[in-house]
This record gives structure tokens, sequence and C-alpha cells, in this order.
């Protein structure tokens, strides 16, 4: 008798546990379904809002962050939020029964990832709380619920800043100025929106300020005698120099942004021929003898054309030029190296003009032969320009952030004349880039844009940095993106 009684309590615990976890169970279909239904109705409000405020991004030339607000408000209405608002200005909580926020972010926010910060760009969020039925029961009396839609009206400049370093952690001194180069930004034409500096890095010497003063540390630093000039800079922690090297409106303190390139797929090497070592070398191979790459040993003009470089470029001798037909150049693996005191005198198009070309760093994909640094350091002339046609045209060059080795080095300099232009893509690695000494005084030309995990750029000579869109890769978008 006692035996039976042990059981049927037993039962009963089990019985009173089971019926907790039914009633979880219930209240997590319940909810969720709730859930589900209010960020249907909000994204109904805020996909339409957000297209409706980006036609406010350019209305005036410059953004009318009012009129987006009011744009996006006009949207929430229609969907029934905010029904005590007596016009487009009233969508505030204390106008809606259950309490909704509208948020209108220019530029979006950091929960907008690869568009957090970037202009061109507008974020409407939604959020209101939502009173649980039966998850109360079991500790969770409400939550929030939140839904946000971005949406862009870009006419192909996006891609307003001049140099990126993406590095988001608090290491310091992740995007550098030195030497004695003075770095002059400045857009090619008057009232272009663009040119500007930012820097993610956190590292921080304490209180914001609008100087850049002689702090002790600083994610963007301005050494020695090298000037910054732009229109406009933006450091998520602070800024370090001797108080008189940055020449620009500066934000301390500066919103994240994330990768303009993010999305961008890369160029497969299967949808290119193999690359030739010049008229008379072989053509390198996947495997095999010829998966080695090119060595160029002798001063001569080498003439190289578009492709799949499987191995890379040595240049093992003082003296070689390459001259680089229009197209896409692929290094899969081995990267561009000198050694055995190699050294390039100019990297150049036919007859002396600045070659058109994407060049591509990324791994061998048939031996998994990582890539590693690209180095252009020409001892005379480096002369290029990104592509103009195809889906990659403005970009310059390109360092797999996917590969084995994303953090190998872009090495940019041309001692003598550096004349190049378009967009510098490594967003895993490191950029550096340094003037060469001009001719007859002249400095040395960089219509460029740096997207880079960071970036180092100086020397002892002057870098006129002209920003000009129509030179950089950039998305078209208008309409909604996320």
């Amino acid at each position: 008798m006692n035996r039976r009684r042990e059981r049927n309590g037993q039962i009963l615990v089990i019985f009173a546990g089971g019926l907790i976890v039914i009633l979880a169970i219930t209240a997590l279909v319940i909810d969720l379904g709730f859930t589900f239904m209010i960020r249907r109705q909000e994204q109904n409000a805020a996909d339409p809002g957000a297209i409706a405020a980006a036609r406010h991004i350019r209305a005036s030339g410059s953004p009318d962050v009012a009129g987006m607000r009011q744009a996006a408000c006009f949207y929430a209405r229609q969907n029934g939020f905010f029904p005590g608002a007596a016009d487009d200005s009233g969508c505030v909580p204390a106008n809606d029964p259950d309490g909704t926020t509208l948020t209108v972010n220019y530029p979006p926010s950091t929960d907008a990832g690869i568009y957090s910060g970037t202009p061109g760009f507008v974020e409407v969020t939604l959020s209101r709380p939502h009173r649980s039925f039966i998850a109360q029961v079991i500790g969770f009396p409400s939550f929030r619920v939140a839904s946000s839609a971005v949406a862009a009206f870009s006419d192909g400049d996006s891609n307003s800043s001049s140099l990126v370093a993406l590095d988001p952690s608090s290491s310091c001194t992740t995007a550098k100025v030195h030497g004695t180069a003075d770095i002059l930004i400045h857009p090619v034409t008057a009232g272009i929106d663009g040119g500007y500096v930012h820097v993610n890095s956190t590292c921080s010497a304490g209180t914001p300020d609008t100087l850049c003063s002689d702090s002790p540390k600083g994610g963007l630093v301005i050494d020695g005698g090298a000037t910054l000039t732009s229109p406009h800079t933006y450091v998520s922690g602070t800024c370090k120099s001797n108080g008189t090297g940055l020449n620009s409106t500066l934000t301390e303190g500066a919103v994240q942004i994330g990768d303009p390139l993010g999305e961008l797929p890369p160029p497969d090497p299967a949808d290119y021929p193999a690359g030739q070592c010049g008229p008379t070398g072989w053509v390198t191979e996947p495997t095999g003898p010829k998966s080695a790459g090119c060595e160029f040993k002798d001063d001569v003009v080498v003439k190289l054309e578009p492709g799949v470089y499987y191995g890379g470029w040595d240049v093992k001798k003082n003296g070689a030029t390459l001259e680089l037909a229009p197209g896409v150049y692929i290094i899969a693996g081995g990267g561009i190296k000198l050694t055995n005191e190699g050294s390039i005198t100019s990297v150049q198009g036919g007859l002396g003009a600045p070659a058109p070309v994407l060049i591509f760093n990324t791994d061998n994909p048939a031996t998994g032969t990582g890539q590693a640094n690209i180095d252009f350091n020409a001892s005379a002339t480096l002369k290029l320009r990104a592509i103009e046609t195809g889906p990659y045209r403005g970009i310059l060059l390109w360092n797999d952030g996917n590969g084995s080795n994303p953090t190998a080095l872009i090495d940019l300099k041309g001692q003598t004349n550096l004349d190049i232009s378009g967009t510098i893509y490594s967003p895993k690695g490191m950029v550096n880039i340094e003037g060469g000494g001009g001719i007859a005084g002249v400095d040395s030309i960089a219509s460029i844009q740096v997207i880079a995990w960071q970036f180092a750029i100086g020397g002892n000579y002057n870098i006129d940095m002209p920003y000009d869109p129509s030179k950089l890769y950039s998305f078209d978008q208008k309409g909604l993106v996320r």
C-alpha cells in the first residue's frame, strides 16, 4: 500500500513538471506568434518609410533629416501606428497606445551592418513593447519587438570616404600619416560630398576634442612633420598629432562604419584564362612546375596580358619594367615580390601611359598556395589606373579578405613618380602608400580611395589626393537595400 502511494506521488510530481513544460511551450507558441505578427506590421511600415525617407537624402543638395522623419512617420501612420498624431510630426510614443517608438538614423546606426555610418543611406526603425500573455507566468511580463529597414538614394558616389581604416578594435595607430609629407584630400569639383577620412578604432586618450591634440595615443596618428588635409575626419576613438598636423573638421567618438564593399563577390579564377609570363614566357598552371609563377630576371620591358597568374610574380633583378595591358590580373598565390635585390623600374601601360587594371590578390585554388604581399615598390615610376568597364570598374587593387592570408600587405611606392587612381581594397590587411619625388617639383597624384583594415600613408614627398567618385568603385543604389 505504501509503495502504491509513493508511485502516485511520483506521478503527481512528473505531471506537475510536465504541465510547466507544456505551459512554457504554449507561451512560446502564442507569444512568438504575436511577435511575428507585430514584426510584420512594423516591417510593412518601415520598408516604405525608409524608401520615402531616402528621397530626402539629396532633396536640397544636403540631407534633409527632418523631411526623412516626416516621410517615415507618414507611412507609420498609414499602417496603424501613432493614431493620436495630428500630423506627420507627431510620431512619438505618447501618440501611440502601445508606446511605439519611431527612429530615423542618417547615416544608419551600428545595427545596420555594412551600411552603418555610411552617407547615402537612411535607416528607419519601429519598436514597441509587447505585453506577453502566458510567458509572464514564467517571468517574462513583456519584451520589445523592433523592425528596421535601410534605403539608399545614391547616384553612384556613396563611397564618400577617401581613407577608411575598418579595424573596430581598441588597437592604436590603425591609421597613420607619417614622414614629412603633406597629404591633401580635396573634391575635384566644388560641392561634391566626399573626400573624408574615417577611422573605426576606439583607441582613446580620454575626452574627445576638436583639435587632434598631442595626446598619448589615438586610433589616427599624424607623426613627425606630416600634415593631413581633408573636408572632414571621423575617428571612433581619438586622434593624435603634434597639434598642427590635421587641417580638417574633426569628429572624435564617431560612429563606426561597416565595410562598404563587404557584399561584393570577388572575381572567380575559373572565369579568366591562365596568365603568361611575357610574350615568350610560359603559361602558368594551377599545379606542376609552372605553378611557381613568373620570374623576371633581366633588365627588360616585360609585357603582360590579363589572366590568372598561378604562383604570382617574382622580380629577381634590378631594372625590370612591367607593362600591363588593360584588364583583370588575378595573382593566385605567391603575391608580387622583389627578391635577390630585385627592383621594378616602372609599372605602367603602353607608351608610358598608366595601366588601367584590376589586380586581385588571392590563393591558388588548386594547391592552396596562400596569397602573399603585393610589393609594387618601383624605383622610378608607378602609374596605375583602375579598370573602367565591367562589374569591378573603379577597383585598382583588391586583397582577398577571405583568403588564407587576408592580412597580406599592399605596399605602393614610386620613388620618382607615383601616379595612381582607383579604389584599393584590403578588408583585413594593411595598405602602405608613399609618395614619389615628383618631376620638376610636381607632387605625386593619387586619386584613390583606400578601404583597408589599417593604412599608413606619407613618406617624405607630398601626395595630392583629389576625390573624384567617377574614378572609384561605387554601388549605384536606389530604394530598399536591407
